[in-house]
């Protein structure tokens, strides 16, 4: 047998590998529905308050936090949202963040007059929480009880959140953390004060699933695919991830006050914040974050482009954790050593295998337009079995945009017609999908890589407050 024949086997055991990789989705889904999606529960207040006397507790006090720069569009609706959560008004505040550079920029309509008109209006309005703005100095240093330096300090969403801790009610013993188009579940502080009740650990963190499918309609056919391999994975594989590693997403997060205030807060330089605040947290405090199944929706970047600057932000901020813990040798060596392989496998090792498997039909085409690749006999079935992993890629895909069409802003038939039709482009988005991934190794390699936090942009969806007032 000679070498053409030989590429051409190894071709169609890569595909049959590959395509069992795939069938781990329905691994993940059993482990994630049989330990959390299956045991999601109904949780009323008057339950609550029970459990709470017979624990000898106090009901929890929660304090969102939402850093909100340059939102808006998005930000009236997402507090009105908030607002409506299942909890007593007494036990929640709300505390918006933004910049004060926002205000520099000379918007006709910033956040920060979305915000205020909002406490205004809550002031007229019985039964709602307590609405808190904050804004984020220029020359704010980002250290958690940080000062004013008199210089401009870049902004990032660490440093953001570490300003705003330090307005939570005295009482708090949660925080969450939600960004500024998040709209989550609306018994979900129900739930999260459930579990706090009824655990006797300490030093607790509770992640939640993000959609981020709100805005499908608006997506571009790359980014459509994007946003809903995204919630799969937020449903199917976070739970199993896990229990690997202590990853926190950043929104939908729930922390204990207390556990912040004993970890100094969160890490302004990092690129991502989450992640390194779960790493830490678990380092220093032996804390290990829960899945808990209430979900919140969000957005995806419209287009190809904003996404990609996105997750390049992230496999950058991966990539820098990785590095920061890898420098630091005040930690217990078998514990980071533990959590550096995990960061390790489910980061670079990861991103490259992907990143190798979707250029292998590439290449097995040039090569078989060199000759070098030569068709073997294999039996029949083989062939045909081959030939139907199209269909059952393609058909999967459908079946998860079904599975999370109810999310989705509805646009019309038409909109859902088109959507139908730009599905098809899953192998063109297979292979740009992991290029962000990819190009901050690249970057990486050559010293490059991003320094600086960018925001991501976002979708316009109707405000509860009229902007016009405004201008």
């Amino acid at each position: 047998m000679g070498l053409p024949e030989k590429i051409y086997l190894f071709t169609v055991g890569l595909y049959i590998f590959f395509f069992f990789l795939f069938l781990r989705y329905f691994l993940w889904e059993n482990y994630a529905r049989k330990h959390y999606w299956c045991k999601r529960r109904t949780i009323t207040l008057f339950e609550l308050k029970k459990l709470a006397r017979e624990k000898k507790k106090k009901l929890p006090m929660f304090s969102i936090l939402v850093p909100a720069r340059e939102e808006a569009e998005v930000i009236g609706q997402t507090i009105e949202h908030l607002s409506k959560l299942n909890y007593p008004p007494n036990l929640l505040e709300i505390i918006i963040i933004t910049d004060e550079k926002e205000l520099q920029k000379g918007a006709s309509v910033t956040t920060q007059q979305v915000v205020e008109a909002k406490i205004q209006e809550f002031k007229k309005r019985k039964n709602v929480p307590v609405l808190k703005h904050v804004i984020v100095p220029y020359d704010f240093d980002g250290y958690y009880g940080g000062t004013l330096t008199g210089k401009v300090v870049p902004s990032t969403k660490g440093r953001a959140l570490n300003y705003g801790l330090a307005f939570i009610d005295k009482n708090s013993d949660i925080c969450g953390f939600y960004d500024a188009e998040s709209h989550p579940e609306l018994d979900v502080l129900l739930y999260i004060a459930y579990r706090w009740l009824i655990s006797d650990k300490k030093n607790l963190i509770w992640q939640g699933p993000v959609f981020q499918v709100r805005n499908f309609f608006f997506l571009s056919p790359i980014t459509k695919i994007a946003s809903l391999y995204q919630a799969l994975a937020h449903e199917w594989y976070l739970p199993v991830l896990m229990r690997q590693l202590p990853f926190v997403g950043g929104t939908n997060l729930f922390i204990e006050s207390r556990l912040l205030r004993e970890i100094g807060g969160f890490d302004y330089n990092a690129l991502t914040e989450d992640l390194e605040i779960g790493v830490r947290a678990f380092l220093e405090r032996d804390a290990w974050p829960e899945y808990f199944p209430y979900v919140s929706t969000e957005q995806t970047p419209q287009t190809y482009k904003a996404f990609f600057r996105q997750r390049l932000r992230w496999a950058s901020g991966h990539i820098q954790v990785v590095e920061k813990f890898k420098n630091t040798f005040t930690y217990d060596l078998h514990k980071k050593n533990r959590i550096l392989k995990t960061l390790l496998l489910k980061g670079e090792i990861e991103w490259i295998l992907y990143q190798l498997a979707v250029l292998v039909p590439p290449a097995i085409f040039l090569l078989s337009l060199k000759g070098w690749v030569k068709p073997v006999a294999i039996p029949g079935y083989i062939n045909y079995l081959l030939k139907s992993f199209v269909f059952i890629y393609v058909g999967f895909t459908y079946y998860i945009y079904f599975r999370y069409l109810r999310y989705m802003k509805d646009r019309g038939p038409l909109r859902k017609l088109l959507a139908i039709v730009e599905l098809l482009a899953l192998p063109l988005a297979a292979f740009l999908l992991p290029l962000p991934y990819s190009y901050a190794l690249v970057l990486r390699a050559l010293n490059r890589q991003p320094k600086t936090w960018c925001k991501t942009p976002r979708t316009r969806e109707i405000p509860d407050v009229t902007l016009t007032m405004y201008k």
